[in-house]
């Protein structure tokens, strides 16, 4: 048996044929999967939070370490198997050539989304309730990164959630691509860690990060943050993952089954 990785071409193969077994998956054995991915993401978002809050690190360093922490999610998500909104945006690829319905991609989207945020929610109400936030770092580290996520406004959020996708998919590219185990965690790292460090926005994380501020951020003595501000970034972060994941896989459907449908 071959050890090589799988080739572009038949990664390509393997997304685009995986669609069908998504969009048909009963609502009873996706739900939980959806769930799933939401509280692995979530993991890997309060873990980076732990060296977010250390500013005593040099800049480029903490967000490297920040970032490479927080693929213990989607390492998670690709070892362990989950329902993940944003790697689900690549089933695209299975409609243009005909072989799932647009309805069908709409459908799976629409839940996995809601999925996702069940379990990040989730999570908030467990960190909350576990107190972590009393910690002063972590407390100020919840405030501050929530409220940098709040600056931007719609349309630099909606770029910065197109950028985030690329180089998540590519990063469950790298791990579609890995035969074992450790293929996988270290072909995700450093995609993950290049997106955090980088400041891009992922819509599953900021389910968690930014419901976290928001709470956390209710005793502060102004209040930056409404829900309206989690709107916008949410729905901005959202369509710009859905263009970034979409694009990367329609350019190599173009490229290696362009002549498919």
């Amino acid at each position: 048996m071959s050890m090589d990785a799988y080739s572009s071409a038949e990664v390509t193969e393997k997304i685009i044929n995986m669609a069908s077994v998504k969009t048909t998956m009963p609502w009873y054995r996706q739900l939980p999967l959806t769930i799933m991915a939401g509280v692995f993401i979530s993991c890997g978002a309060i873990f980076s939070l732990l060296i977010f809050q250390d500013t005593s690190l040099p800049y480029a360093m903490q967000r490297l370490v920040a970032g490479m922490v927080f693929s213990l999610g989607l390492s998670l998500v690709m070892v362990v198997g989950a329902e993940l909104f944003t790697g689900n945006t690549m089933i695209v690829g299975a409609a243009v050539e005909k072989k799932i319905s647009w309805g069908a991609v709409f459908n799976n989207l629409i839940r996995v989304w809601v999925g996702n945020a069940i379990g990040a929610l989730l999570m908030v109400a467990l960190v909350y309730g576990a107190h972590v936030a009393d910690v002063a770092q972590f407390h100020d580290g919840m405030i501050n990164l929530a409220k940098a996520k709040m600056t931007p406004d719609w349309g630099t959020i909606f770029i910065k959630g197109i950028l985030c996708n690329l180089l998540v998919c590519l990063g469950v590219w790298m791990g579609y691509a890995g035969r074992s185990v450790a293929d996988k965690v270290f072909g995700v790292m450093l995609p993950v860690a290049a997106f955090v460090a980088l400041g891009f926005e992922h819509c599953v994380a900021n389910m968690f990060f930014l419901p976290l501020g928001l709470l956390v951020g209710m005793d502060h003595p102004q209040r930056w943050m409404t829900l309206a501000h989690l709107a916008k970034n949410l729905s901005a972060a959202t369509l710009g993952n859905i263009v970034g994941g979409a694009g990367l896989i329609l350019m190599y459907r173009f490229a290696h089954r362009h002549n498919a449908s």
